[in-house]
């Protein structure tokens, strides 16, 4: 087991090993090239926000969990964006019985999956209560057949009508209920608790929903990035709001009545809608807390296309949420400090008004990039433009990298994540042009009721839809 993990981490240091040579390189040789503070400034804006973002954010979570009490007879509460000691103590939390609660998910054309669904979910087959979003192949004959609970009304709802349809015949008893995806497995390893004690203590902190931390299933070097990319939004991002935190589409737990209220007020669209059922509850004065005490799994897209496709509704969702909701993100932004700094400054201006600044400054990186390639192999064929601007932002977005990886993912997961580090920075490039096309589809629908590009979340053939991972809001 050491010497795999030695081997894997072989991979970073080659290539560091090789960015700072062609640093160097570029330094050297891009010595008669014109050199501007402001360009460089420009140029590296992803990498300034990006580290101004995550240092804020990182501090606000230690100095919470500073402030967390700890009990030697229950799990640590470090990995919980609330003090639950302080709500109820914790003696009194494992004597209270555990109410009865329903595990629920709405299913789409499951039937090449169900032999793997079935066994996942086999130990809560009594807990679960599924119903079917128009499936037109034989997912619910199975379900039935098998005996699992599964409703039909033959109607395609999309996932958020769906369940608000699955809440209506639910048993009046059940006053809490845990969302979830059909591709979400809950015995994922490192969890400090088990999923009953993370249902008790939800319900005895009167909040309006939870999630606990999801981490993507090894699978392919595109699953090295968002492993890191899914541990800092859910160990650092979502941590550090407190009881302000957003909820998962992938898998998150709510009081009933709550989720009922959201889903009244809803507009029902697939689109970014754990942000629209968050965004509803905190205008309401609810809160919603992080818990990464449980650790569940999920598979990513697989493939880059899937990717990109995904990616391109998670930001059209974003933007399309975060108009549609603006009023409520006022509200909770009078609630507290660090609130009216995620939901105003980081998603209202640094993610969608601040947009177009990230694109000249992902595309003055690529040209400063391909300037130091032209500057090394062809003896500058391209119109020059200083390749110290790139290598800046790899250096920082590097020393970014590493410190995030040493101070926010699990050390169990530090060895599959880092040989990615150093090429972070591409991957938040790329990010740059799914958001761009979702933006864009969002302003397209507005004035012209086309879309840019068709991305899959309203295809009512495509079964993932409803078993797409939460948005990142880090």
């Amino acid at each position: 087991m050491n010497a795999r993990r030695d081997g894997s981490l072989l991979a970073p240091l080659a290539v560091c090993a090789l960015l700072a040579g062609w640093i160097a390189l570029s330094v050297v040789n891009s010595r008669a090239m014109g050199f501007s503070l402001l360009l460089l400034a420009l140029a590296n804006l992803i990498v300034y926000t990006d580290a101004l973002d995550f240092a804020l954010r990182l501090w606000v979570s230690r100095r919470g969990a500073a402030g967390v009490g700890q009990s030697a007879s229950v799990a640590p509460l470090t990995d919980v964006s609330i003090d639950l000691d302080a709500i109820v103590p914790p003696e009194t939390r494992l004597l209270v019985t555990l109410a009865p609660y329903a595990i629920i998910a709405s299913v789409f054309n499951l039937e090449d999956r169900l032999e793997e669904f079935f066994e996942s979910f086999k130990p809560y087959r009594d807990r679960m209560w599924l119903i079917s979003d128009g499936s037109t192949d034989n997912t619910v004959l199975r379900l039935t057949q098998a005996g699992w609970r599964c409703f039909d009304d033959g109607v395609n709802r999309k996932k958020p009508g769906a369940i608000r349809r699955l809440l209506e015949r639910l048993p009046k008893h059940i006053e809490t209920v845990l969302v979830i995806d059909p591709d979400i497995r809950l015995d994922a390893a490192g969890s400090s608790i088990d999923l009953n004690r993370f249902i008790s203590d939800f319900q005895q902190s009167e909040a309006a929903a939870a999630c606990p931390r999801i981490m993507i299933e090894p699978d392919g070097f595109l699953a090295r990035f968002q492993s890191f990319e899914y541990a800092l939004s859910f160990c650092v991002g979502r941590r550090s709001l407190k009881g302000f935190s957003i909820t998962s589409g992938g898998v998150s737990i709510y009081r009933r009545d709550a989720l009922a209220r959201a889903l009244a007020e809803h507009s029902l669209s697939v689109y970014a809608e754990d942000l629209e059922n968050a965004l509803i509850l905190l205008g309401h004065g609810e809160r919603i807390y992080y818990d990464g005490r449980l650790v569940v799994r999920t598979e990513g897209p697989g493939t880059l296309q899937r990717w990109f496709s995904q990616r391109v509704g998670w930001y059209h969702g974003r933007i399309k949420v975060y108009f549609e909701r603006f009023p409520e993100v006022l509200r909770i932004s009078r609630r507290s400090p660090f609130a009216a700094y995620n939901y105003l400054v980081y998603l209202g201006i640094l993610s969608i008004a601040m947009h177009p600044i990230k694109m000249v400054s992902a595309a003055l990186l690529v040209l400063s990039l391909a300037c130091g390639v032209d500057a090394l192999l062809f003896d500058r064929v391209l119109p020059g433009l200083n390749p110290e601007y790139f290598a800046a932002a790899v250096s920082g977005y590097l020393a970014l990298g590493v410190v995030a990886l040493f101070t926010s993912v699990p050390k169990s997961e530090r060895a599959y994540a880092a040989p990615i580090v150093p090429l972070y920075l591409c991957y938040a490039l790329v990010h740059v042009i799914p958001m761009t096309v979702g933006y864009a589809n969002y302003f397209s629908l507005k004035l012209f009721r086309r879309r840019i590009y068709q991305d899959h979340y309203e295809s009512p053939a495509d079964p993932s839809v409803s078993a797409q991972p939460t948005e990142l809001m880090q």
